[in-house]
Formats: structure tokens, sequence, C-alpha cells
């Protein structure tokens, strides 16, 4: 043996162990896929390395392996056929492949886990020595490291999930395996990420389509002291939906529950979820948040006692419980229908972890033993969705917008937006048609669910880009998005430039062209104006967001996200001659240290004249008016006058500094990254007085059109334009015909109202949950009875009671017709959509027949028990959601009625 052989024995004897033992990924059993090819990229590079030392084919590779499974076991009691299938393939490829190729042909047919691995490693080793056997001790090599496999195979018990595939009860998935949405659907995917994670998920398997039944109830075994339920997994939830089947004692009631659970329209598509049956309790639904709008946005349960079945179809009447640290009753609930308040307490909180992980409002269905409490499945609440939010534009959009205006945003937000979508991220969603603003009660609020969901679906986390180790992380796991994101970075000011020439620049000579000729054009030419604006600026607000992109993680990479940006030049310029101005009037005696009171602005500007040079600071006024004459304080409001019609508010603007003027600060020494954030706000200035221009010009054009129509007669004065929305200006001049421009007043006055009673609800929310418009209908005054029940689904309707009595599905559903019914059902579900409302006498307000209707936008009342006794077929009824009445109405007086 040589000395560089002896080397070789010492570091096989010594490194490859602690090799084996600490060189793996971290969960691997978690990412099998990936802790597999990790493993046999190991034994390859091992098997490289004693090649180093001794020649090919020796036995000191098979030692090697033996000496790296060792170190495995006994730093993770389990061993790797990964490592060592790995390292064979290098060793003698042909072999390796030939032999396992046959032990996995052989293992499929027979299944016998404990001696197929023993035949499967025999042969394996056989064919290895009598190959390669000739050479000294590797016939001593290639059984020791059999030997030890299979030895250490039956010891590893967590090891028999290498060899799920030929297993009987492991052919079958369950909640304990990492399993994905578009196999085996998404509610048994959200429970085994969730039972992953430790949540108390009730243990369940699911059966895909071309599973073996009969062996799947051989597995099972059901018995009268083991009962199972079923419930679909892979169902559309926007369709349909699936009761569960309980209390299944035996193999011919599982498998019944089991052949019905697939319906004749999806046979083939659907995965079916089968859950051991606890000994239950308490059962119940809650909802991380209320689902329809309550004072507070605490968690709401609906509690059953037993089992949950009646509870999600319906069925019954159930008590309601509201709160988060301490829910309460709504209503009166009697003692033997009280569950523990711990109990709710604690299912309130575990529904908000649920929300705060999924990062989305949750549904959550639950059972209570008694002793533990477990889920039984997690939801999105679809009618929630999105999550709309107030941060961010809430500093940019303070005050609630007039509906033109909001309606512009509403119009360009999208196409801008998507351009940042598309140069960033791939995928095949079409940013455009998702609606990314949206306005309540005049207040911008911006689409948060589509970002959460962006980012969890590409694993980015903002807070790596706060520290040198995320960030190099994040680059590893996303290169091409980091080099898309460089490159949209450098690229950006120098493309803004180039579309400032090539259509900004030409755009604005030909508006101002048409300011000098007002009265040349007519409303078509008009129009045609506003939609070119409109579409440069959709092509401006992109580029300010991109901006704003490239300075928010400019502020994070750089450890300034306090940096405080230099004054606007405008903002500059104003400053400075109310500084000159101060020291003027100090100069003069006019303001001094006693002089406490500040000055208004009419004693500002009579001060002024009265000073020798005074039409000094007049005419710097006046220049800085026609510098930023198409400025505002709030640009993207356009009723707002521009500053050069409101030069009334500079000057008070002015006289504000004058009383308080921000005094400047010495120049100190700024760091590059300081330099490159202070030019980057100067280019971001440059881009917000490009889209003020056009928003200028906006005005002035819709203001010309509104002279117009005032002229006709359709309105009273020009500013009533800024309470239609864009796509009604539109309308109403390419296609005057298809309005009634005598119904706009009425239009106008409505909306004037309306925010009137809009603005005395106070401050807006910062985050709403679910669509911001719902469907409402004007009351009437010509009611002959109120009926009571549960609010259930928002909204206002007037229609026809029709009855539908339970399992008596008709057809010929229209918007007028109520539907009135004991409680929703499977076999309601194809009318749902078609009606106009729904009344049940039974039923609670988290049951699926609710979740679709607020799905559906479709008002619902729910526990009008006297409803088939008070109400009559085709009597006129207003159903009212929200709060959960039914007014029947008189026909005489309906039929002179507004409606």
């Amino acid at each position: 043996m040589t000395f560089t052989q002896l080397w070789g024995c010492l570091l096989i004897m010594t490194a490859m162990p602690l090799l084996g033992a600490f060189v793996s990924l971290p969960q691997g059993r978690n990412h099998a896929s990936r802790q597999l090819i990790w493993d046999m990229l190991l034994g390859l590079g091992a098997i490289a390395l004693t090649r180093y030392f001794f020649p090919p084919h020796s036995p000191w590779e098979l030692i090697t392996l033996l000496a790296l499974t060792m170190g495995r076991y006994w730093r993770r009691q389990e061993i790797s056929l990964g490592l060592v299938w790995g390292g064979l393939l290098l060793h003698d490829w042909q072999i390796t492949l030939t032999t396992s190729f046959i032990g996995v042909i052989s293992l499929t047919l027979f299944r016998q886990v404990y001696l197929g691995t023993w035949a499967v490693l025999a042969l394996v080793f056989v064919a290895l020595g009598l190959r390669h056997g000739t050479a000294p001790g590797y016939w001593g090599a290639a059984i020791a490291l059999g030997g030890v496999l299979g030895w250490l195979n039956q010891r590893a018990g967590s090891q028999q999930q290498l060899w799920q595939l030929f297993q009987p009860e492991y052919g079958f998935l369950n909640l304990d395996q990492p399993l994905m949405a578009a196999k085996v659907g998404q509610d048994a995917a959200t429970l085994s990420q969730l039972k992953a994670l430790g949540y108390p998920v009730l243990p369940g398997w699911i059966l895909r389509p071309g599973d073996d039944l009969q062996r799947f109830l051989t597995f099972l075994e059901p018995k009268g002291d083991r009962p199972y339920m079923v419930r679909l997994s892979s169902e559309k939830p926007a369709l349909t939906f699936h009761i569960p089947t309980e209390s299944l004692r035996t193999s011919a009631e599982l498998e019944a529950a089991l052949v019905n659970g697939f319906s004749n329209a999806d046979l083939g598509r659907q995965a079916l979820l089968i859950q051991a049956q606890p000994s239950v309790l308490w059962s119940g639904i809650t909802y991380s948040r209320p689902p329809l709008p309550y004072s507070r946005q605490d968690p709401l349960t609906e509690v059953a006692r037993d089992f949950i079945t009646p509870l999600v179809i319906g069925e019954g009447r159930f008590p309601i419980f509201y709160g988060l640290a301490d829910p309460q009753p709504l209503g009166e609930v009697s003692a033997p229908e009280q569950p523990p308040q711990t109990l709710l307490r604690d299912v309130a909180q575990l529904s908000r972890q649920l929300e705060k992980h999924q990062g989305s409002p949750q549904a959550m269905e639950w059972c209570f033993t008694g002793e533990q409490l477990w889920i039984l499945r997690v939801r999105p609440v679809y009618h929630l969705h999105p999550v709309w939010t107030r941060e961010w534009i809430g500093s940019l959009l303070p005050q609630p917008l007039s509906p033109l205006s909001a309606s512009l945003l509403e119009t360009i937000v999208p196409g801008a937006i998507a351009s940042l979508y598309t140069a960033l991220w791939e995928g095949q969603e079409n940013p455009r048609n998702i609606t990314f603003i949206s306005h309540h009660r005049g207040y911008s609020y911006l689409n948060r669910s589509f970002w959460e969901r962006l980012w969890h679906r590409k694993n980015f986390n903002v807070a790596d880009l706060q520290s040198r180790t995320g960030l190099m992380g994040l680059m590893l796991r996303h290169p091409m998005l980091c080099y898309r994101y460089l490159r949209w970075d450098w690229q950006w000011y120098g493309e803004f430039q180039g579309i400032v020439h090539r259509f900004c620049y030409p755009l604005l000579k030909t508006l101002k062209m048409i300011d000098s000729h007002p009265t040349a054009l007519g409303l078509a030419d008009r129009v045609h104006s506003v939609e070119q604006i409109t579409d440069i600026l959709e092509l401006l607000l992109g580029f300010w967001l991109r901006g704003e992109v490239i300075l928010w993680r400019k502020r994070l990479t750089s450890g300034l996200p306090n940096f405080l940006p230099p004054l606007p030049p405008r903002v500059q310029t104003l400053n400075q001659l109310a500084v000159d101005i101060r020291a003027q009037l100090k100069a003069e005696g006019k303001v001094g240290r006693g002089h406490r009171e500040p000055l208004t602005r009419a004693a500002l500007f009579a001060q002024l004249a009265e000073l020798p040079d005074g039409d000094r600071f007049f005419e710097r006024l006046d220049q800085w008016i026609a510098d930023y004459s198409d400025g505002a304080a709030l640009p993207w409001e356009l009723a707002q006058k521009r500053w050069r019609e409101n030069t009334g508010a500079v000057r008070q603007w002015l006289t504000d500094l004058v009383n308080q003027p921000r005094t400047a600060i010495s120049p100190v020494a700024l760091s590059a990254a300081q330099r490159q954030l202070q030019q980057t706000h100067l280019q971001q200035e440059e881009v917000a007085s490009f889209y003020e221009m056009f928003l200028a010009q906006l005005r002035q054009h819709l203001l010309a059109i509104a002279q117009m129509w005032q002229k006709q007669g359709y309105l009273e004065q020009p500013d009533d334009i800024f309470w239609l929305k864009l796509s009604e200006v539109k309308t109403l001049t390419t296609d005057p015909g298809s309005q009634d421009f005598s119904q706009l007043q009425l239009k106008i006055q409505y909306r004037r109202s309306q925010l009137s009673l809009d603005q005395e609800q106070g401050a807006p929310p910062d985050i709403i949950y679910g669509q911001l418009k719902t469907k409402t209908d004007v009351s009437s005054s010509c009611s002959l009875q109120k009926l009571q029940g549960q609010a259930v689904s928002s909204g206002a309707v007037i229609g026809q009671v029709r009855f539908c009595p339970q399992g008596q599905l008709s057809t010929g559903w229209s918007a007028n017709d109520i539907l009135v019914t004991s409680y929703i059902h499977e076999g309601d579900l194809a009318m749902l959509p078609q009606v106009g409302g729904i009344i049940t006498t039974q039923g609670g307000v988290l049951s699926q027949g609710a979740s679709l209707a607020r799905q559906h936008h479709i008002p619902m009342v729910a526990n009008v028990a006297v409803a088939f006794d008070s109400l009559q077929p085709g009597q006129w009824v207003r159903l009212d959601g929200r709060l959960g009445q039914v007014e029947l109405l008189d026909p005489g007086a309906l039929s002179t009625d507004a409606n």
C-alpha cells in the first residue's frame, strides 16, 4: 500500500462517517425529491474522491459507501439509499441500472417490502461481486455493505416511506405527506400543509381517480367503533359544494359513500378525502372575519352539538358567537347550546392564526372531542376576496375623489401596474383583467390580495432585501427576477426620456395649438383628445410607479429606510421666496420677536404692496405660478382647480411659509447611497411634473365638453361633469342617443347626496374585505308587513315569491324571483345564480348555501320560520339581506311606486 493510499484509508475511516452524518439538507423528509438528489450527488462525490486515492472499481469504494451509511444512521437514525445508489452509479453504472430495474419490477409485482429489500440488495451485490470479485477483498466489502444496508433498513422505521410505492398502505396518499392541489384538490393540499406545520388536523387519506377501491377498503377496515367520513376534496367552490357523509361504520357504507361521491360530470377528475371520525361533543364553522358588515372585524363562529353536517347544509338553527378574546352570543342562547367559553376563544384565535398564515380571511370547520380540537377543513372566504387596503395610497390620495377622477384611476391603474408585473414576473395570469384599485365612499383602495398571492407563489419575502444574507438567498432563488429587475432599474430614466421626446412633447404641442383655437373643435375631437391624454397618463403612471419601486428597493438595500428626500423644486423655490419676504419684513420692522400673531394672507400682501421693492416679490410669485401652473395640491383630483386657476391657494401657501418657513439646513457630506437616492427622487419629480401637465390638459378638455353641454341645457354648470364617470362621458359624446340627457342632473344630485351621507360616516376603514359594491334597491313606502329573519347576505332586492320545497327542483327562474325554501341543498345550486333573492326557514350564517349566496352577491335572509305561512306565491316582497328583513308589499301601491 502506497503512502497516498494510506492517507486515503484514514480519510475514508474518519471523514466519510462525518460527511454522511452532517452533510444533509434540512427538512429532508418534507422535501423527499430534493433530499434524494442531494444524497445521490453526495454519494457520487464520495466515490469520485475515493478514486483520487484508489483505482476505479476497488473494494474501497464500497467501504466508502458503508462509512457514509453508518454516519447517517449514527446521526439521524435513518439510512439513505440515495447515498448508496448514487455512489454505485459511478462505481458501475451498468450493473446498478440493470439490477435496479429488475428489482423495481419485482417489488411492483410482489409488493413484499422486507423480503423484496433483501432480494434487491442481494441481486445488486452478487452481480457486482461476480463482475469485480477478482479484486482482493471485494467480496467481503460487497457482503458487508449489503448486509449492513438490509439490517439498517429493518431498524430504521422512518425509512419505510422510501418504499411507499410498493406497500399497499402507502399506495394511497394521506395528510401526513406533502400534497399538491392539482392532484388531490385544494382542501386536502391545504390540510396537509397545515398538518406539517403542527396544526391539529384530523388524520385522513385521499382516494384519487384510478386508485384501487377494494384495496383501499381493505386497508381502512371500517368497524362499528371506528367510523369514517367522506368529503370531496377537488370541488369547485364557485359552482358546488359537497356535504360530508359521516358515521360510515361498515365497508359497504364506506364503499357506497365513495362511489356516490363522484359526480357524472366530473367523473375521473375528482379526489375524495376520507377521515377518521372522532366522537364529537361540539363542532362548528369559524370565519376569521365576519361575512357581513358588523361593527368590528372579529371572528364569527356558528356552533352545533354533535357533528357538523347539519350546520354545513344549514338544516336547523344554530347559535352564533362573535368576538376574539371573549366571544359573546348574538341573541339569546340556551344553556344546553352554550359551548365552553375557552373553546370559543380557542377556535377564534386559531382562525386568526390561519388567516395570518394563508394571507386572507379563512373559513375553518372544526370539531371538539372534549379533550382535543380538530381541524376538519380550511378554505378561503371567497366572497371576502380581495382584501382592499388604504396602506400607501392613503398618503397619496387622503381625500375622497370625485366620480370622474376615481373612474380615471380605475381606467389607467391596471395598465400601469400590468407594465410592472409583466416586466418582473412570469406567469399565465393576465394582470390587465385584475382590478387593482377600487373606491369606497370615494376613497381609493388597492388590491392587497393579488400581491400577497404573487409573493407567496414566487416565494418572495420583502424582508430578504434588508440584509446581505437574505439578498444573496433571493438572488439564488430568483436569478432571472434579479436580472430582469436590475435591467429594468438601469433603463428606467432613459426609457422615460425616450417616451417624453417621442410621445409627450408632440402631444403637448398639439394640445397647446388646440387651446389657442378652443371653438374650432367639436365633441368628437375633444373625446379623441381625452383618449390620447388617458393613454399617455397610463404610460406616465407606469413610469412613476416604477420609480416608486426603485426608490423603495434602494432605501431597503442601502439601509436608509427613513432617508429624507430633498424638497421638490417647486417647494424649494416658494420656500426661498417666503424666506426672502420674511427677511425683508423683519428689516422693515413689520415682523419681529414680539410679533406673535401669524400674518393673514390679506395682511401679508397688503404689507408687500407697501414695501419699496414689493413689486419684485410679486413678479417672483407670478413667475412661480407660470412655471408650475399645471400643479395642484391633489393633482389626481380633476375637480380641483390648478394653481393657475386658483392663485388664492398659492398665496395662502406662501403665507403659511412666511409664518413658518422651512429653515435652510447647512449642506452635509452625503454618502454615495444618499446621493443616488437624492438623484432618483429628483428624477421621480420630473416624471410627476409631466403627468401633472397632462392631468391639467385633461381637466381643460373635460370642462370644454361640459361647457358645450351647458349651452345645450344638459348641465347646470361645467363643474357638474366631474360627478360623472369617464366611461359615461365618452358614451354620451360618441353615442348621444344611448342615454337620456334629462337624467344627468338626477344622477348628479343623487351622487352628491350620497357623498354627503358617506362623509357623515367619518373616516374610512383602513382595510375592507370583499367586493366594495353590493346589490341595492330603493326602499318602498308600500309595506304591508315585515318578517324578521337572520341577515345572511347583504343587498336589497324587490321581487315575487316563488316556493321551492326541499328536493323539488324546478326551472325557469329569473332575477325577479325570490326563492323560498327550507334550506339550500346541493340540488338547489343549479338555480342559485338565476334568482334575485333567497328566503329560508332554517339555516345559518356560515352554511355553504349562505356562503354561495354571498359569493354570487344574492341577497339572502335565513331563519324566517313563518315564510311558508305568511307569504303567497307570486306576492311582491322587498328582501333586505343587511337587516335580515322581508317586507310584504301592497300590489296596488306598488304599481304607482318608483319601482
